[in-house]
């Protein structure tokens, strides 16, 4: 038992050595290069812009794509505007960055960088399963991790999210549902396609609190903000996503790489979605963990709208998959899902999407599992 003990401990130090030197090589070239070359090649400086509009000029301006042409340029002179150098989030994302504008764009985003790294943390303590160094080795493990790394490069909001996510389920698991559902609106508001399966697969599992509040919470969100936009504001709006659809790129890593962006796509994107429910309800004792990996999986698999750095939100998947005590080649094949992953750019679509969809029909099987607070979350 204890040469046992030793080799594992042995093995388990390896590998935490090389996700350390994965993360410092990796976060070298992948974060701390850029940012030092241009602090403001990234998405945050769009919000950035718009937050600016939104405080000089009216916030129902924040949309104008003359006004982010103008600030665009001020900020970022000789560099071209092009189709993606537009904001395209929901207003609350604008409103959140609009708290740093006084720090200037370069400094603004180094704050925000600090955030997103503190909301990664953030996750990993929530989340993260195992004890002792098996866990830190999870901390480790996303830092090494591109989607992840990718997020910080680019300012993404995504670690805010995932952390909104893990907070919802650790407020879930302690039966405070209506809470649990307004921090999944607060996080949702800032990218809806991150997460808007989750709703779904909690509200089709019973847990019909958390997707109360959370649709509750939107609503006031989705009302303050029309109300700010006005008819030209939402015009404005509509025309930018009208654009954004038309771009390859911002489908390169959804099914419609393989179906095509037609009606194809969007028929076997409503599979995806509708299989996520219907599993959800057919597993419903599972565990609230379980069922918002099931949603954040069928999101990233079912989106008409996604990027490398989304994949990201992925990981707090892996941690409540994992917390679930699935058999072990079920967690061997979180093996392949984060190579496919982390090799996206060199191998294409097609191989993480059929690693993917592999972990989707593993979540859409009944959990040997039952959430031991089952009784509580599913009352009336």
């Amino acid at each position: 038992m204890i040469a046992v003990a030793t080799r594992r401990n042995l093995g388990l130090a390896a590998l935490a050595w090389f996700l350390l030197i994965a993360a410092a090589v990796t976060g070298y070239w992948v974060v701390v290069i850029p940012i030092t070359r241009d602090p403001l090649a990234n998405d945050f400086t769009l919000a950035f812009i718009s937050a600016r509009i939104g405080l000089e000029h009216g916030w129902n301006h924040i949309y104008s794509l003359s006004l982010q042409h103008q600030l665009f340029g001020q900020l970022r002179p000789g560099v071209f505007f092009n189709d993606g150098q537009r904001y395209l989030a929901p207003p609350p994302l604008a409103w959140v960055t609009a708290l740093l504008t006084g720090l200037g764009a370069a400094n603004a985003f180094y704050a925000w960088l600090v955030i997103s790294v503190a909301a990664i943390v953030g996750c990993w303590w929530l989340a993260a399963p195992g004890r002792a160094l098996s866990r830190w080795m999870w901390l480790v493990g996303a830092f090494a991790w591109y989607p992840v790394l990718y997020a910080l490069q680019y300012g993404q909001p995504a670690p805010l999210v995932l952390l909104a996510v893990l907070a919802c389920w650790k407020l879930a698991e302690k039966d405070m549902p209506y809470r649990a559902g307004l921090v999944l609106a607060l996080g949702t508001s800032l990218k809806p396609q991150l997460v808007l399966a989750v709703p779904i697969v909690l509200l089709f599992s019973g847990r019909w609190r958390i997707a109360l509040a959370w649709a509750a919470g939107l609503a006031v969100l989705a009302a303050v903000a029309i109300a700010m936009l006005g008819a030209g504001g939402l015009a404005d709006y509509r025309s930018l996503l009208a654009e954004a659809q038309t771009l390859p790129n911002n489908r390169y890593f959804t099914l419609a790489f393989l179906l095509g962006p037609g009606p194809l796509s969007y028929v076997a994107q409503g599979v995806v979605l509708a299989a996520a429910a219907g599993g959800a309800y057919i597993d419903r004792r599972a565990s609230t963990g379980r069922v918002i990996a099931l949603g954040l999986v069928a999101g990233a698999l079912g989106a008409s709208y996604w990027h490398l750095q989304d994949f990201m939100v992925l990981l707090g998947a892996a941690w409540l998959f994992w917390r679930d005590d699935p058999p072990l080649w079920q967690r061997a094949w979180l093996v392949s899902v984060a190579l496919t992953i982390e090799l996206a750019w060199p191998l294409g679509p097609i191989p993480l999407l059929v690693a993917l969809g592999i972990w989707f029909a593993f979540l859409l099987a009944p959990s040997r599992r039952r959430s031991r607070a089952r009784a509580i979350t599913t009352a009336a």
